[in-house]
């Protein structure tokens, strides 16, 4: 009967955001790198033609193999925006579902796992990573490193050679979604090592080796594009740690900390750097062993891996971008937000679970009944603390709306210009139809949310002339 009632729990759980985002999830409306990516893959010859074409430096063919699969599943570009508006919420549940999995077989308690999966689905951090489909290739990345540790995780306890291959895996498919995925290296390492035991330090090496060379097999397409494989590597690119380690406190602090308790502040460099001191000082001084014959930290795989997980995708992403301005242009960008969001849950869950184990458990213990009504307190917290920021949060996401039926007018708008591309791709399959005048045809068609400045890029481009 407790399992019963936990899966019931986990079930509603997955439930539960679309009380956060189910109107803008029913009305979602493509915009931006949405079209780009859905033109790039959406026959099978202009997937065969984009599969490792970079976009904005990302080289990101499994998105792309995604965007492929649900284009076809929805069968006409009308039905698109739908179709990858709830393949965000789906990505947000397998990323919700892997997060408890996690945290219950590392913890041994069911429970835990529970609230894990609630601080992971009814976060406002994620919001920009549900509600806008490019965006979620970010979460996308995440969850593949989550299933990375998870298989790991089951190495660890049962010695399973084949699991720690399919974290390898795992760790080679992360960055193929989105680069932000080749810190699940560092961070499969960092969580390996924790464990302490020989076997897992050799193994550690090996995430990072299948990072590390997944870089190098997609580092000849992006060498081209990225900021600085056009500037070349040189002592000067130092010159970009300063920033990105004042950005990555303040991103620390206003997303992870802030924002998940429902709050909205802007702090300076120094501030967040003297927050973020404070909170590591508080974590080290609970982490210190008592026996000083074995002086240093005592600290659980879970903390550490999700601790490199924040600190690594951060300060990737902020040494590569935003350097040379302030934190404030950066602060719309959520969706930056997304894969730190998940490590900052994995480190939260370790630091409370206490001191750790030599291995994780192999069985856990059925919940109890006290247990699952304080899971269900704490989502109902969290559901209270982010419901109001997750308004603010749609509202920035839709540009200028302001009520429910601004939002639906202009998703339906979008989707009568998509259904009128339909009605020309149908048009030029026709027999004698003749398909240059239908493409001219097509890249008039004015589609809402479509980027109207990017070189090369017109409306005709998401047809299918096949």
């Amino acid at each position: 009967m407790p399992w019963v009632l936990s899966v019931l729990v986990a079930l509603g759980f997955c439930l539960t955001p679309l009380w956060l985002w189910g109107v803008p999830l029913r009305w979602h409306f493509l915009r931006l790198d949405d079209f780009v990516y859905l033109a790039r893959s959406r026959s099978a010859e202009a997937l065969g033609h984009s599969w490792w074409t970079p976009h904005n430096a990302h080289v990101a063919p499994l998105f792309l193999l995604e965007t492929h699969l649900l284009a076809r599943l929805a069968g006409s570009l009308e039905a698109v925006p739908a179709v990858l508006g709830w393949a965000g919420y789906a990505t947000l549940v397998l990323a919700m579902a892997m997060a408890g999995h996690l945290v219950a077989w590392e913890t041994g308690r069911a429970a835990r796992g529970l609230i894990a999966m609630a601080a992971v689905g009814l976060s406002s951090v994620l919001g920009p990573a549900v509600l806008w489909y490019a965006a979620g290739q970010a979460l996308a990345a995440g969850t593949m490193i989550l299933t990375m540790l998870a298989a790991l995780q089951a190495w660890r306890a049962r010695g399973s050679w084949w699991m720690l291959g399919c974290g390898l895996v795992a760790a080679v498919a992360a960055p193929l979604f989105w680069s932000a995925g080749y810190t699940a290296g560092p961070v499969g390492s960092a969580y390996l090592w924790a464990d302490g035991r020989r076997r897992c330090r050799w193994a550690a090496a090996l995430p990072l080796a299948a990072s590390l060379a997944t870089a190098i097999v997609t580092g000849s397409a992006t060498a081209a594009t990225s900021p600085l494989g056009r500037a070349g590597w040189s002592l000067r690119n130092l010159d970009r740690l300063e920033p990105a380690v004042a950005h990555t406190a303040q991103a620390v602090c206003e997303a992870l900390v802030l924002n998940n308790l429902g709050l909205d502040a802007a702090t300076t460099p120094g501030q967040a750097l003297v927050l973020v001191a404070i909170l590591a000082g508080v974590w080290i001084r609970s982490r210190r062993r008592p026996d000083p014959a074995r002086p240093g930290l005592d600290v659980r795989p879970l903390e550490a891996a999700g601790a490199v997980l924040v600190v690594a995708n951060f300060a990737m992403i902020f040494a590569v971008r935003g350097t040379e301005t302030t934190f404030d242009n950066l602060r719309t960008l959520g969706w930056y937000d997304a894969v730190p969001q998940l490590g900052a849950v994995l480190f939260a869950a370790g630091w409370w679970s206490g001191c750790s184990q030599s291995q994780p458990p192999r069985t856990l213990e059925p919940p109890r009944l006290r247990e699952l009504l304080a899971a269900t307190l704490c989502a109902t917290i969290l559901l209270v603390l982010q419901t109001p920021r997750a308004q603010r949060v749609i509202l920035q996401y839709d540009g200028l709306v302001r009520t429910t039926g601004e939002l639906a007018e202009r998703a339906r708008s979008q989707r009568r210009a998509l259904a009128e591309l339909d009605r020309l791709e149908q048009a030029a399959r026709q027999a004698g139809a003749r398909v240059e005048d239908l493409r001219r045809e097509a890249d008039r068609v004015s589609v809402p949310g479509m980027p109207a400045n990017l070189p090369g890029f017109r409306a005709s481009d998401l047809l299918d002339w096949q």
